[in-house]
């Protein structure tokens, strides 16, 4: 993984980081890491995401997917951070078998059980606090569904919680394999950790080189920002958004890294999103979005920047035939994976004609270590970015008054802000 940055500087982009501004943020970097490096090396609370799974993790890990070798499914149920760090994992390796249940959309759902194997099935519950409503309700019904189709539940469910609350509760019992939620990692920076790495192993996933790679990204922090691809974008994206650049389009080209761009936003949105400020996460898709976002990249108004993702080698080869007209003999027997590269080149050419900033991210393909060598760099992008704002990126206050609105309505509980303000601020216009 190596990020290249020259398109935004200002010798290129406007508004662009100087090269004095880019000496300035090392020097900081490189003092933020002498203070936080020990709190990675401690188990700190969400510096703690950082470091790799510990032998005892592992174990624990392999002892759970030795449970359930001979299953041909996982469904994951679990939301945000509890499912986006797996649903990731196995999208973007192509592990089959994989299923998420992470909304309550009924229709969606409905779609994912009804196709869906369930005595071919492990069910894997992900709360952190055991109490997530949205979690809770869909694991009911799945388990519902399962004691209609007399499918023993218990012999195939295992859960990922805390110490305590509903799904430790269960746990004890029904005597249901618990995987313990790492308590020192906030859901949406446990991408690495057990919370997500559990559903890939039992699915034959290569999770040893997944841990290497997020190793290799934890070795690079000590370097200077100029050898550390996820403290240079975690500054740079700063700087930026102190120039007045205020949304980030996070653009992979590979489908593969779709469900990347699901968890980056939160990760972005949620650790960063914090007094009164705080970068714009937008997902877009290469070559699709050239084609319904590029005109406001390239001519709407400069707040914006563009964070590429290229991948050299997609090693799945389609050629374009000859063609049977000659207006397109240029595409005969052109490799798709090259026209893809092109486009991305044109792209990125199109926003430095304008002086719209934008990051490359390359990865030589897309394998277990550079995946985790990738989701480890954008987490510890995210923690210097925090630190160098002065905020704290481990928390989500906001997050926290929507669980407990929610719950305080269901339950009728008409104290609760929400409830009472619901009707007042309606104002419907009908045909």
């Amino acid at each position: 993984m190596r990020i290249d940055i020259g398109n935004c500087m200002d010798t290129v982009a406007s508004p662009g980081i100087s090269s004095e501004s880019l000496d300035s943020l090392a020097i900081q970097v490189s003092e933020i890491h002498m203070d936080i490096g020990p709190k990675i090396t401690n188990n700190t609370f969400g510096y703690a995401a950082l470091n790799p799974p510990s032998p005892e993790e592992m174990k624990q890990l392999f002892t759970i997917s030795d449970s359930f070798f001979n299953f041909s499914n996982v469904l994951t149920i679990g939301i945000g951070g509890s499912a986006l760090g797996s649903k990731t994992l196995s999208t973007a390796l192509g592990i089959s078998g994989h299923h998420v249940l992470d909304n309550v959309d009924p229709f969606a759902n409905l779609d994912v059980l009804n196709n869906l194997d369930l005595s071919d099935t492990v069910v894997n519950v992900v709360s952190l606090s055991g109490t997530t409503i949205e979690t809770i309700s869909n694991f009911l019904i799945v388990r519902d569904i399962m004691e209609k189709q007399n499918i023993d539940w218990t012999s195939q469910t295992f859960v990922t919680t805390a110490s305590k609350g509903y799904l430790s509760d269960l746990s004890d019992k029904y005597s249901l394999p618990i995987v313990p939620f790492p308590e020192s990692i906030p859901g949406r920076f446990s991408a690495l950790s057990t919370v997500s790495l559990a559903p890939l192993l039992i699915l034959g996933g290569d999770v040893e080189e997944i841990i290497k790679g997020a190793r290799s990204g934890l070795e690079s922090l000590s370097r200077s920002l100029h050898n550390s691809p996820g403290y240079a974008y975690g500054a740079l994206t700063t700087e930026l958004f102190n120039l007045g650049i205020t949304s980030n389009s996070i653009m992979p080209y590979s489908e593969r890294l779709e469900t990347f761009t699901e968890w980056f936003a939160q990760l972005w949105s949620e650790s960063l999103g914090k007094d009164g400020t705080g970068q714009i996460p937008l997902r877009a898709m290469g070559a699709t979005d050239q084609h319904s976002q590029l005109q406001l990249y390239r001519a709407g108004k400069r707040n914006l920047m563009v964070t590429f993702l290229d991948v050299i080698d997609h090693k799945t080869k389609l050629t374009i035939p000859p063609p049977d007209f000659n207006t397109f003999d240029y595409l005969s027997n052109l490799n798709m994976d090259d026209l893809l590269r092109t486009e991305l080149k044109t792209t990125e050419a199109s926003l430095a004609d304008v002086g719209c900033p934008s990051v490359k991210i390359e990865l030589t393909e897309i394998d277990s270590f550079q995946l985790g060598q990738l989701l480890h760099g954008c987490m510890a992008s995210c923690i210097i970015s925090a630190e160098l704002q002065g905020i704290n990126g481990f928390d989500q206050p906001a997050v926290e008054w929507g669980k407990t609105a929610l719950k305080d309505i269901l339950t009728g509980k008409s104290s609760s802000e929400s409830s009472s303000t619901q009707n007042k601020n309606s104002h419907w216009i009908e045909k």
